[in-house]
């Protein structure tokens, strides 16, 4: 993938101020994604187990400020995933 199709890549990810997605990604993608998203929580999901040696990797272009164990912390990041789901339902429809 080249470089500005890895960005149309992640732009049509995170487009409609989704913010969090799982995304399968190389080595190198990884370092591209940190470079021009330097305050993203990036973490590996899965062992590299194919041909294109890519693994899952949970990216947070907007993580949360608070600590991650606290419960308000926790009740801000369902308030989010509810109006990322609200958002998907209205793309679907």
């Amino acid at each position: 993938m080249t470089k500005s199709e890895f960005e149309q890549f992640l732009s049509e990810s995170f487009k409609e101020g989704i913010s969090f997605r799982e995304l399968r990604l190389s080595e190198k993608e990884v370092s591209h994604l940190k470079s021009h998203y330097p305050s993203a929580v990036i973490r590996r999901t899965s062992e590299v187990n194919d041909a294109l040696k890519k693994s899952w990797y949970e990216v947070h272009l907007s993580p949360t400020q608070r600590n991650p164990d606290s419960l308000d912390s926790i009740r801000q990041e369902n308030i989010r995933l509810k109006r990322e789901l609200e958002t998907l339902k209205k793309m679907k429809n």
